[in-house]
């Protein structure tokens, strides 16, 4: 069972919820919703490591992740602005953690479709 510590917000900004709902889905391992998140063209770039373009590349590489299953999510922050977003927290593994900061972009201020995430 994943244990969550996820940071309480003002409720009053639709986009922080999304962020929390694609950490969450992230940290289970559920594919398809987070895939529901992104738009056709994304690109995923992990700074020092690769850069994904496309949604098909960007399953493909999750599918690959698919083994490791966290076991807690700590979710120290989300930002919105705009069509801009970051989070910043730990994923806990069966042993390891691993600490995390990353950056959205969306199509638009008014859109749910995740175009850009650097991490």
């Amino acid at each position: 069972m994943l244990k969550l510590d996820i940071s309480a917000d003002c409720g009053n900004a639709p986009k922080m919820q999304l962020i929390k709902d694609l950490n969450i889905a992230f940290a289970k391992g559920d594919i398809e919703t987070v895939t529901g998140f992104f738009a056709d063209h994304i690109i995923w770039e992990m700074i020092g490591d690769r850069t994904l373009e496309g949604k098909d590349k960007v399953i493909a590489y999750l599918h690959e992740m698919a083994d490791m299953k966290a076991t807690g999510l700590v979710l120290h922050q989300v930002i919105t602005h705009g069509k801009d977003a970051a989070a910043r927290g730990v994923l806990m593994f069966e042993n390891i953690s691993i600490a995390f900061a990353d950056f959205y972009e969306f199509t638009s201020a008014g859109s749910g479709q995740i175009k850009r995430i650097t991490s």
